[in-house]
């Protein structure tokens, strides 16, 4: 039961929604210890997250900047993969929790979609008080609604297009009414790396779903998002440029914009220990140390900031070689790996490759990434691991008597 509500809490707060990760990670812990289960250990990819975790303590000593920050965020960064763990190998093990946690997180989704696209009619068509391009914040209390529903909106797509292949063809109608909806509040965010990993998502997810019925059904959800991009044009120009003039702008002078100045600073982070890198949390202390904080331009419409320093360099891949060094980064890599071998034996499974997606987007390489250590991040990242090998028959050990 207490996996149902995990779901809910991430729409909470990223406060309510760690504690909440963190109970499921302690229960699982609690119930491995008392029943002698260690069946998650026979998995390749939390055993690499555990020698990530050792890796991560050993290190965290040799911190340039903080130690203490070090040790805190090694020490808690376990119970990431024992929330994955837990869900996983306890859980949605059964089909009927699993289908009903699925069932939760895409009212979730559809909720959050909803309220994202009530809150735009409100700004844009009542208030008209907004002088930046808008950016939507939907049920969460700052502006990461977009983000949330392309990280989550995949698994439950794969649920409703099982749901739909499970009886006639006219259960796909309330499915792209439902996928049009997603896909306009994502564009409708405001987010450009969300509209374009959501874009991406689709293209996969209509190359790679199992059922050739349901290919057809995405091809036409490609439709639906083209749709979508002309309907959103006519309501809000101002958005579409945002999405799609201002990316492409972007891309083309992408080292000079904030996330390419704070993709250079984590290297050069990294560089001043390039082996075992400057420790868990350092990067903020460390970075304003050999880089000027910020400098500020005036644009057209209202002043930007270039960053070069942050709390994190914004990409997960430069984060772990910021601040656990070549080695960090390999076993991080590794961990990867992981994930894409427990992935393969499960890819004719609808829910299982929508949680694969949302994986893979949260770690697409070329766009800008939240601290792959943020409670919020960590959790529904986490989840969508436990979800995708929750379907995986792992061996348990034999108890005597």
């Amino acid at each position: 039961m207490i996996a149902l509500i995990l779901p809910i809490l991430m729409i909470i707060g990223p406060g309510v929604t760690d504690v909440g990760g963190s109970l499921v990670a302690l229960l699982f812990l609690i119930h491995g210890a008392v029943n002698r289960d260690t069946v998650a250990l026979r998995a390749w990819w939390f055993r690499l997250a555990l020698v990530l975790w050792v890796f991560m303590l050993a290190t965290a000593p040799f911190a340039l900047a903080s130690v203490s920050d070090a040790f805190s965020r090694a020490g808690t960064f376990i119970r990431f993969p024992m929330l994955a763990a837990a869900l996983g190998f306890w859980l949605l093990t059964e089909p009927k929790w699993r289908d009903r946690y699925v069932a939760v997180l895409l009212a979730i989704v559809l909720f959050s979609a909803v309220w994202a696209l009530m809150e735009w009619y409100w700004v844009t068509r009542i208030v008209q008080s907004y002088s930046h391009p808008l950016r939507l914040t939907g049920p969460f209390d700052d502006r990461k609604v977009g983000i949330f529903l392309t990280k989550t909106m995949f698994p439950c797509l794969g649920f409703a297009l099982a749901w739909a292949a499970a009886g006639s063809m006219r259960r796909l109608a309330p499915v792209g009414v439902g996928l049009f909806l997603v896909l306009l509040a994502i564009f409708l965010s405001g987010e450009r790396s969300a509209f374009l990993l959501a874009g991406l998502g689709l293209l996969i997810m209509a190359l790679i779903v199992p059922v050739p019925g349901l290919r057809r059904f995405m091809r036409y959800g490609l439709l639906i998002a083209i749709v979508g991009a002309v309907v959103a044009y006519i309501l809000s120009p101002a958005s579409f440029d945002r999405q799609i003039g201002s990316t492409l702008g972007t891309l083309s002078r992408l080292s000079t914009t904030s996330y390419g100045l704070l993709w250079q600073s984590g290297v050069e982070v990294g560089e001043l220990s390039p082996v075992v890198g400057a420790g868990g949390k350092n990067f903020r202390d460390v970075c304003p140390e050999i880089r000027s904080p910020n400098i500020r331009l005036r644009g057209t419409d209202y002043s930007e900031y270039l960053e070069f320093c942050s709390t994190h360099p914004h990409n997960a891949y430069i984060e772990f070689f910021a601040e656990h060094g070549v080695i960090g980064l390999v076993i991080f890599l590794a961990l990867v790996g992981g994930f894409v071998a427990a992935f393969l034996p499960q890819r004719m499974d609808p829910v299982a490759v929508g949680a694969g997606l949302g994986i893979l987007l949260i770690l697409w390489p070329a766009v800008p990434h939240g601290s792959f250590f943020n409670n919020w991040n960590g959790v529904v990242f986490w989840s969508l691991v436990g979800l995708m090998v929750s379907r995986v028959a792992l061996p348990r050990p034999c108890r005597a008597g």
